[in-house]
């Protein structure tokens, strides 16, 4: 009186994958096959079968509890389960002791049809969970915190990253959000430096030729910039890994700042001592020179503040 959904697969299971298969007979169903999961095999098969039993309690296994079992190989589970031909006229049903009813078994095959769509259905909460949702939503659940994977994330980051994204959310645009998404995204454990620029002013024909040593920058304000700090020489960062941690870093800085990737062979950061030409400098002003400017305030003319933050 019973009809299984697909048959167990024939053959001795391969040596590679071998795992103990748990005691699962008088479980529920459902909890069968979460402890099915939990020791490294796949969805079982399920067969149904009428019974005293309660409804969805597993009768019987195979193999059975204990037996090495290659993990990649389903387990069949034989679950107690009520006919849909209990629901038809009695001229319908077979005669007790009589020959297996063709009706039944064919009813077999559409309640195990009926039961895949309301087992989805009662299980669509763990749709939400990244711990349990299939590989295939984990994009979806991503793009509610607006984060896109690439191919080098395997399904193990991916979790981990979607476990922790409503934590990091809740502290997001801070150092610490940002040092935590930089490692779960490339794996590198980076310090960010705020408040810090690695550039320092220059002095015309002696530290730096124009054009040659140096460029020139917008202003940057310090109190909106900072220094990312890389445990690596820029020649150890594949290309790949530095243009992932640029898209990190852009899309979790607050969108006012600016920052800077320092690598591992690069001397500290300094706080910038810089100028902006006819501001605080008098590059270009006929007969200044690069001479010591006269105090603010003084008779000589204009004063030339030092500007901090400035590059």
């Amino acid at each position: 009186m019973a009809h299984s959904a697909a048959t167990t697969s024939g053959g001795p299971p391969s040596r590679g994958h071998r795992l103990p298969v748990p005691d699962l007979v008088g479980l529920d169903r459902q909890v069968a096959v979460s402890v099915l999961a939990s020791a490294g095999f796949s969805d079982p098969r399920i067969r149904f079968t009428e019974s005293y039993e309660k409804s969805e309690t597993v009768l019987a296994q195979q193999p059975e509890g204990g037996t090495l079992w290659d993990s990649r190989s389903p387990v069949t589970l034989t679950v107690s389960k009520a006919s849909l031909i209990r629901f038809l006229p009695a001229i319908y049903r077979p005669r007790q002791g009589g020959d297996p009813s063709f009706l039944r078994d064919f009813l077999w095959i559409i309640q195990h049809l009926h039961d895949s769509v309301n087992s989805r259905i009662d299980g669509i909460h763990q749709v939400f969970r990244p711990s349990r949702t299939p590989p295939e939503f984990l994009p979806w659940l991503a793009s509610w915190f607006g984060i896109f994977f690439d191919d080098s994330l395997d399904d193990a980051r991916r979790r981990r990253l979607l476990r922790e994204a409503p934590g990091l959310f809740r502290i997001r645009g801070t150092r610490e959000a940002l040092v935590r998404w930089v490692f779960l995204f490339t794996g590198l454990s980076v310090e960010v430096l705020e408040n810090r620029w690695p550039y320092q002013g220059f002095r015309i024909g002696c530290d730096v030729a124009i054009g040659v040593q140096s460029m020139i920058l917008p202003e940057v304000s310090m109190a909106h910039a900072f220094v990312v700090r890389v445990p690596m020489r820029r020649d150890e960062v594949p290309e790949d890994l530095l243009l992932r941690l640029h898209r990190v870093i852009e899309a979790e800085k607050p969108a006012s700042t600016n920052y800077f990737l320092q690598f591992a062979d690069v001397e500290g950061v300094t706080e910038v001592v810089g100028m902006r030409i006819g501001v605080s400098s008098l590059v270009g002003v006929e007969g200044s020179g690069m001479e010591e400017a006269p105090a603010a305030g003084a008779e000589d003319g204009p004063g030339v503040p030092e500007t901090r933050g400035q590059g």
